[in-house]
C-alpha cells in the first residue's frame, strides 16, 4: 500500500492551435511535451504528450488542431483540472470554443486560465484578450478561475503561475475509487528488454506487480510484469495515477489507444449503450435519431448510430435518453461521460452519461425503460442495485451478477443489498444460492399468477387447478420456475393460493361450481368406471355408453380427472381411482415379499388384462413407487 498512499493529479491542456500550450508546458517543466519527429518538425502537437509536474502531477498535452480533436478528448478524459490557453495575440478562436465545450461535458470542475505570448501585445490588448475572456467563461466552471499572462519565452507570470498550479492540487480531491481495477490505454509501445508497456491513468481499484489482468474488447489475459509511476518503479498503483504497465501476454500491435487493461470479469465489451445526451445549444442545427456520429468515450472514439428513446429530433440545447448502437465494441462503466462529435464535418456538438454499459438493443417509445434510465442517471450505487433487480423481472440475480452488471465490488454490493432489504424494496429468495429478487416485481407476479388464475377459473368451472408449468408458460416462458414456486409458497402462507397433492394450483377463495346435469353425469360416469374395473376405457368409448352432450360429459370427465376420482395411467387409459390404489396396495405388499415383478406376474395378480398392467407398471414407475429393472420392478427406496 505504500506505493499509492499519497494522491496524484493530473492536469491538462486545452486551447487552440499554435496558441503555446507545449512551450507552456516546457516552460514550467524544462520538457518539451512534444515527443514525435514530426511534431518538432512541423512545430505542432499532434498527440498527447506527459510531462511530469512535482512528485505528485501530470501534466497532458494536447493538441489543439481540429483534426486532432480526438487526441484532445483522449487527454482531457482522464483530467483533474485544467490550464486553459489562449494567446493574447489571436485572442478567442474556434478551438477555444470547442475545447471549453468539451471540458463542459466532460465534467471538469476546476482550472485555471493562461494568457500566453503576453511579450508580444501591448497593455491595452492584454487587457481586451482578458476582458473577452473574462465573457467567455461566464456560466462555465472556469468563471471563477485565477487568471494569469505569462510569456513562454520570458518566463514572466510563470513562477506566479506555478503557485496557482500548486494551489489547485492541494485543493483537488482525489478521485472516486469504485474498488475494481480499471484504466484507459492512451499509449502503447515497447521497451528493448522489457517488451510491451502501456500506458494511462488508473480510473478505479488498483492492481500490483504479478496481478493477471484482462485486455479489453480484446478479452485478452494479460500478466503485469512491472509498474512504473513518475519514473519509479513501484509494486503497485491505484485510483487517479498516471501509470506505465509493463505486460506479459500481448503485443504491441495487438494494442491501440481506447483500448481498457481491467479486473477480469467486471467489464464486458457492448455494441449498445443506454445514455444521456444533451445537445450543445450552439449544435447548429437538431440531430436526428439514427444519425451516424463520432462516440468519444475515454480514450477511445468509436463510430455508430443513435437511437432517441422518446423523440425522432433532438433540438440544440434539449436532452434526451439515447441508445447507442456502435459499430465496434466500447468498453467503458456507469457514469462514465462521453463526447459526441458529428461524422463529417468533424464538430463537437453534445455529451452526456453512460447509464447501462451493457444494454441490449431497444425499441424507442418505451415509457418504462425511459423512467428506468432517468432513475438510474445518477448512478447511485444503492439505487443501481434497485434497479438492476427492478429490470430483471423473470430472473432472480445473484450478487456477484449484479456487481459485474454495475461495476462494484461483491462486498460493497452486499453491504447495500442489506439496506435495501431493510427498506423493504428487495428480497433474498434463497441465502445458500445467494438469489434476490425486486419486492415491486414480486408484488407484480403475484398479481400475473392472480390473473391468469382467474382466467382459468372462468374457462375450466369444473377444473380443480391449474398445474405449475401451465401457469409459468401463461405468465411467461422465460419465467424462473424457481422464482415461481417460491411466489407460489408465498401465496400459500398468505391463504391467496392452494396447491393440491398433485400439485394443482387454484385461487383460495374458488369454488367448484358443477350444476344439477353434471352431477347426474358424474355419478353415472362413476358407475361406469366401478363396474369396468381393471378394464381401461378411453374417452371415445366412454361418449359413446352415455346419451347425453358432448360437451357435458367432457366437463364432467374433466373434473372426475382434475379431482382424483378418475386416474390417466397413460396411454389416454383411464380407471377410476379405487382401483389405482387396490392395485398399489397389492403390488407393494407382493414385492415386500417377493423383491420382484413381472408384467405377467402383476397381471395375474390383478386378474387384469396386459393392456391395463403394463401402463399402470409405469405409472407407479412415474410416481417412484417402483424401480424398473430390465424386465422386472422392484421397490423404490422409499418403501425400503
Amino acid at each position: 500500500m505504500a506505493d499509492i498512499e499519497r494522491r496524484h493529479i493530473v492536469i491538462g491542456t486545452a486551447g487552440h492551435i499554435d496558441h503555446g500550450k507545449s512551450a507552456l508546458v516546457k516552460a514550467l517543466t524544462g520538457i518539451d511535451p512534444d515527443r514525435l519527429k514530426e511534431e518538432k518538425e512541423r512545430g505542432m502537437t499532434t498527440d498527447l504528450g506527459f510531462v511530469f509536474y512535482g512528485y505528485n502531477a501530470t501534466i497532458i498535452d494536447v493538441p489543439g488542431h481540429e483534426k486532432f480533436v480526438r487526441h484532445m478528448v483522449a487527454g482531457a478524459s482522464t483530467i483533474d483540472f485544467v490550464m486553459f490557453v489562449i494567446a493574447a495575440d489571436d485572442g478567442i478562436m474556434p478551438q477555444t470554443y470547442e475545447h471549453l465545450e468539451i471540458l463542459k461535458l466532460l465534467a471538469i470542475k476546476k482550472g485555471a486560465v493562461v494568457i500566453t505570448k503576453k511579450d508580444l501585445v501591448k497593455e491595452d490588448r492584454l487587457q481586451i484578450v482578458i476582458n473577452d475572456v473574462k465573457s467567455l467563461m461566464k456560466g462555465s466552471f472556469l468563471e471563477n478561475a485565477p487568471i494569469i499572462a505569462v510569456s513562454n519565452t520570458t518566463l514572466e507570470g510563470i513562477d506566479e503561475l506555478k503557485k496557482i498550479l500548486d494551489k489547485l492540487i492541494q485543493e483537488t480531491e482525489a478521485k472516486i475509487d469504485r474498488g475494481i481495477f480499471r484504466m484507459g490505454i492512451d499509449r502503447c509501445f515497447v521497451i528493448k528488454g522489457f517488451g510491451t508497456v502501456v500506458a494511462g491513468t488508473v480510473l478505479s481499484g488498483k492492481t500490483k506487480v504479478g496481478d493477471t489482468l484482462e485486455l479489453l474488447p480484446e478479452k485478452k489475459s494479460v500478466k503485469i510484469r512491472g509498474i512504473e509511476v513518475h519514473g519509479k518503479q513501484v509494486n503497485e498503483v491505484g485510483t487517479g495515477f498516471r501509470s506505465a504497465i509493463n505486460l506479459v501476454g500481448a503485443e504491441k500491435e495487438e494494442i491501440e489507444r481506447g483500448d481498457v487493461l481491467a479486473q477480469p470479469g467486471f467489464f464486458e465489451p457492448s455494441e449498445f449503450l443506454n445514455a444521456s445526451l444533451y445537445l450543445l445549444s450552439n449544435a447548429g442545427k437538431p440531430l436526428k435519431t439514427f444519425e451516424r456520429l463520432r462516440i468519444h468515450i475515454g480514450t477511445k472514439e468509436i463510430l455508430g448510430r443513435v437511437v432517441f428513446l422518446d423523440k425522432k429530433i433532438l433540438q440544440p440545447g434539449e436532452k434526451t435518453m439515447v441508445q447507442f448502437r456502435l459499430e465496434s465494441p466500447a468498453v467503458c462503466a456507469i457514469n462514465d461521460l462521453y463526447v459526441i462529435r458529428t461524422y463529417s464535418p468533424q464538430v463537437t456538438i453534445g455529451g452526456g452519461t453512460i447509464i447501462e454499459s451493457k444494454a441490449t438493443k431497444v425499441k424507442g417509445f418505451d415509457e418504462d425503460l425511459i423512467a428506468h434510465l432517468e432513475r438510474s442517471e445518477k448512478g447511485d450505487p444503492i439505487v443501481l442495485i434497485e434497479e438492476n433487480l427492478l429490470s430483471n423481472f423473470e430472473l432472480p440475480r445473484k450478487i456477484s451478477e449484479i456487481a459485474t452488471d454495475i461495476n462494484l465490488p461483491i462486498n460493497e454490493v452486499k453491504e447495500l443489498a442489506k439496506a435495501l432489504i431493510e427498506q423493504g424494496k428487495i428480497i433474498c429468495l434463497d441465502e445458500k444460492r445467494d438469489l434476490y429478487y425486486s419486492q415491486k416485481n414480486l408484488e407484480e407476479l403475484k398479481e400475473k399468477i392472480i390473473a391468469q388464475l382467474k382466467g382459468y377459473h372462468k374457462n375450466n368451472p369444473t377444473s380443480i387447478g391449474i398445474l405449475p408449468l401451465e401457469l409459468l408458460k401463461r405468465i411467461s416462458a422465460g419465467l424462473d420456475k424457481f422464482l415461481l414456486d417460491n411466489t407460489l409458497e408465498k401465496m400459500v402462507k398468505d391463504n391467496i393460493v392452494q396447491i393440491s397433492v398433485d400439485k394443482k394450483t387454484k385461487l383460495s377463495e374458488f369454488k367448484i361450481t358443477l350444476g344439477k346435469e353434471i352431477d347426474e353425469l358424474i355419478a353415472r360416469i362413476e358407475k361406469i368406471y366401478l363396474e369396468t374395473g381393471y378394464k381401461p376405457i378411453e374417452y371415445n368409448e366412454l361418449k359413446l355408453m352415455i346419451p347425453a352432450k358432448e360437451i357435458l360429459i367432457k366437463k364432467a370427465h374433466q373434473y372426475m380427472l382434475d379431482n382424483g376420482i378418475l386416474i390417466n395411467i397413460g396411454e389416454g387409459m383411464v380407471l377410476h381411482q379405487k382401483y389405482v390404489k387396490d392395485a398399489e396396495q397389492k403390488l407393494v405388499e407382493f414385492l415386500k415379499k417377493n423383491k420382484e415383478i413381472k408384467v405377467s406376474q402383476f397381471r395375474d395378480l390383478l386378474n387384469a388384462s396386459r393392456k391395463a398392467a403394463l401402463p399402470l407398471l409405469i405409472y407407479f414407475d412415474g410416481r417412484g413407487i417402483t424401480v424398473r429393472r430390465e424386465d422386472t420392478r422392484v421397490l423404490s427406496s422409499k418403501y425400503k
